[in-house]
């Protein structure tokens, strides 16, 4: 602690000759002068040390006893900082260093999220800078809590979140909302219809009433299955219960034919690089652009945009806000080029496939087969499928229709027309 404080005062170290040295230290004793230190060298020389702001005052008392004073070094803060004394530039970059160190450590440099499963880094870390945090925001006059609320207010899917500083990193602490589940609406009545047109290969009615069976042949349209079922009687009771509405469900598989159909053009525009190129760079520091050019035009009409990014990382896993942006410009010509029938037969077969496989709902496809023809510069290629699919769909159903009630046991009419029956006669 005593050398820090002396490198802090400044500390003037001198030798004191004299007949009567100790005249001179019975002298700085009765005039309280604190020495830091104090060496005798010879009968006749000692080496003492004292701060700048009283080496004067030594110097004055080393008079008074007939003692010749030499100044051996100086050292500490004050006398390194009279060096700069005639060098404003020197002087204004320590004070800026130093006020960037000091000011640093208090602005956010990272921001860290965790917790997240299906929400995006880098979508939580938009929405905060919305809120007011963002890489080079001044961590003390962030209102950490009101922040939290804007980003809870501002993304439905977090069911929790912690905003916490630590110097310049900013953590997020996030949990996200779990998700609602499943819920059929039963009470709803729906009928399982038809999505295409093929051949019934199994029939699984889970709900409601199967209206067909397997092996005969529906249309796109038709219910599968429906959701107005006809109510069982008790045994050995003869009694018509009428009908009730039901949400049904079910699985029907089907055997289906499907045609896809894709065209191409086998002539097309293809790129030509001319080899001229504009290379241009700028530095990016907590979000702030710094261009090393003048002119930002593009004098090339068409060009690509190749960018490269570099990052200062000083630990492994830490990326400070300091990138390098390095983007060049490449000018290219538009000209036509022929495609090569192969390749663009075998792009389009990939694609119809793709299409193919995704519009199939639980099921497979047992044949496939392609035809190729060119009409001039087109190629089409058709795709012929033969699939096993789950062509069940639900789909509500009328709710004018009004449930059946059962008949009247002695008259056989059901008590609606036989109430209505009544109001008609006169």
């Amino acid at each position: 602690m005593k050398k820090l404080m002396g490198w802090l005062f400044g500390l003037v170290t001198v030798r004191v000759t004299g007949a009567q040295p100790e005249d001179f230290l019975n002298l700085c004793a009765r005039e309280n002068l604190l020495l830091w230190r104090m060496v005798r060298l010879d009968p006749f020389t000692l080496e003492v040390q004292v701060t700048g702001r009283q080496y004067p005052w030594l110097c004055r008392l080393a008079e008074r006893t007939q003692c010749q004073v030499r100044e051996q070094r100086r050292r500490g803060l004050p006398f390194f900082l009279k060096r700069f004394r005639r060098r404003y530039a020197l002087l204004a970059g320590l004070v800026l260093f130093v006020f960037l160190a000091l000011a640093g450590s208090r602005v956010i440099l990272t921001i860290d999220v965790t917790g997240n499963q299906t929400i995006t880094n880098e979508e939580i870390i938009s929405q905060l800078r919305l809120c007011g945090v963002s890489v080079g925001t001044w961590g003390p006059s962030v209102p950490i809590r009101a922040v939290e609320n804007k980003l809870m207010l501002a993304m439905d899917q977090l069911s929790f979140c912690s905003v916490n500083l630590y110097g310049t990193r900013a953590e997020v602490i996030v949990r996200e909302v779990d998700p609602d589940p499943d819920l059929r609406e039963e009470e709803v009545p729906t009928n399982v219809v038809s999505a295409a047109t093929g051949i019934i290969t199994q029939i699984e009615a889970w709900k409601g009433d199967a209206q067909f069976k397997e092996g005969d042949t529906v249309c796109q349209g038709e219910v599968l299955i429906s959701g107005q079922v006809l109510l069982d009687p008790p045994p050995l009771v003869e009694t018509d219960l009428g009908t009730m509405l039901v949400h049904a469900e079910g699985r029907v598989f089907a055997r289906t034919w499907r045609t896809l159909t894709a065209q191409i053009s086998l002539t097309a525009q293809g790129k030509e690089y001319t080899g001229e190129t504009i290379t241009r760079r700028c530095l990016s520091v907590m979000g702030q652009r710094m261009k090393f050019y003048q002119n930002s035009s593009v004098p090339y009409e068409k060009y690509d945009i190749i960018t490269h990014l570099r990052s200062w990382t000083p630990v492994e896993g830490k990326t400070l806000p300091i990138l390098w942006e390095t983007t060049t410009y490449r000018e290219y010509t538009l000209t036509e080029r022929q495609l090569d029938p192969g390749q663009a037969e075998q792009l389009l077969r990939d694609a119809l496939e793709e299409s193919l496989l995704a519009s199939l709902d639980q099921g497979k496809v047992l044949q496939k087969d392609f035809t190729v023809s060119q009409e001039g510069d087109v190629l089409s290629v058709t795709l012929l499928a033969q699939c096993d699919e789950q062509i069940g769909r639900l789909r509500e159903m009328d709710t004018t229709e009004k449930v059946v009630g059962p008949r009247h046991p002695d008259k056989g009419e059901y008590p609606q027309d036989e109430t209505n029956t009544k109001e008609q006669s006169p």
